[in-house]
């Protein structure tokens, strides 16, 4: 990756936040509880300033459903997404979604795993998470998309049957703010192609290009992504898979507990005995991008050590004054409600 465009990109999605995530689009009845589908192909960024010539990347990449139902009857989607470099230099990367399959309310984003934060942004840019036809009225619509998975923006589109499928375009382009700068999404589009017999998306494909001033350059990304699926099976044909998932979700719990890598490590390891021989090693990599977040944040750095004492612990309760004297009483003020704590003019 050519270190301008690199800083541009990672410069971009730290001043906006990693507080958006992907939404989905709406469920149809393409996927079925127990199915999983492996899809492989290509995503592209590029960025051109002014009238120079395009900059960018291109990756092969990897996106695995694992539809499931729980106990509770709930239905919930399993999303990997991988990325490998195309060319020299860089790493491949993986991480994982977990999708709620609400009857009316559509495809929700519920959970999204604990890592780096430079792997989250680079496969959220890179590889946009959609898995799902739209339930848009025919002709002119309004619809939420999300420029580089982080910037929701609104746009008048057109829903159109194409041979096989159905394709999302916008028809006028869209304004919206960009670090306090007027941007443009000049082109959107998403194309769906159903496999004649199953029903399933077979192919998807998502390409769309905004431009933004900054510093007085005009600046033009563009994306272009197209994932096909290569295999479409169960659980239950696929032992080898059946049994890393389950350590993978094994692996995911005990991150999610904040446990050390001394107990995740091996789990994670194991999921790559299991499955990095295998098409599916999407999973393994997705098993070590978050053990790594996990070392590099919380056990390679004092502060991070420090955090990871006290995440999901319950505060320890204090009265202090205010400004005008009156005696508050912590757990008493705060219950219930989000809470930033800021001491200054201490010693």
């Amino acid at each position: 990756m050519r270190p301008a465009f690199y800083t541009f990109l990672f410069l971009l999605c730290t001043l906006l936040g990693v507080c958006y995530t992907p939404t989905p689009a709406t469920a149809d009845d393409s996927f079925k509880p127990g199915q999983v589908i492996r899809y492989e192909g290509t995503t592209r960024i590029s960025q051109k300033v002014g009238e120079g010539q395009p900059q960018g990347d291109a990756f092969k990449c990897t996106l695995l459903t694992f539809n499931e139902t729980s106990a509770s009857g709930e239905n919930t989607i399993l999303a990997v997404r991988e990325l490998v470099p195309a060319g020299e230099g860089g790493s491949p990367v993986a991480s994982y979604d977990i999708l709620d399959l609400k009857e009316k309310s559509g495809l929700k984003n519920r959970e999204t795993a604990m890592e780096l934060k430079a792997s989250h942004q680079m496969v959220g840019i890179y590889l946009p998470l959609r898995v799902r036809i739209p339930e848009l009225a025919q002709g002119k619509a309004n619809y939420e998309v999300m420029i580089l998975n982080q910037i929701p923006v609104t746009i008048q589109c057109g829903l159109k049957a194409i041979t096989g499928g159905t394709a999302i375009r916008n028809t006028e382009k869209a304004s919206f703010d960009f670090r306090g700068s007027k941007a443009t999404l000049n082109k959107w589009e998403e194309r769906y192609t159903n496999d004649k017999k199953t029903g399933t998306i077979s192919r998807i494909a998502i390409n769309y290009e905004m431009s933004v001033s900054i510093n007085d350059n005009l600046i033009t990304l563009s994306l272009d992504c197209d994932l096909q699926a290569k295999e479409i099976t169960t659980l239950e044909k696929t032992p080898a898979l059946k049994k890393g998932l389950a350590v993978f979700k094994n692996a995911s719990a005990a991150f999610a507990a904040m446990k050390a890598s001394s107990q995740t490590g091996p789990l994670a390891d194991e999921v790559s005995k299991l499955l990095d021989d295998s098409p599916w090693s999407a999973l393994a990599r997705a098993a070590r991008t978050q053990h790594q977040g996990f070392v590099e944040t919380f056990e390679s750095d004092d502060a991070g050590k420090v955090l990871a004492k006290i995440l999901g612990k319950k505060a320890p309760d204090f009265t202090l004054a205010d400004l005008k004297g009156k005696q508050v009483n912590f757990s008493k003020e705060t219950a219930g409600k989000v809470t930033l704590l800021s001491f200054w003019g201490y010693g």
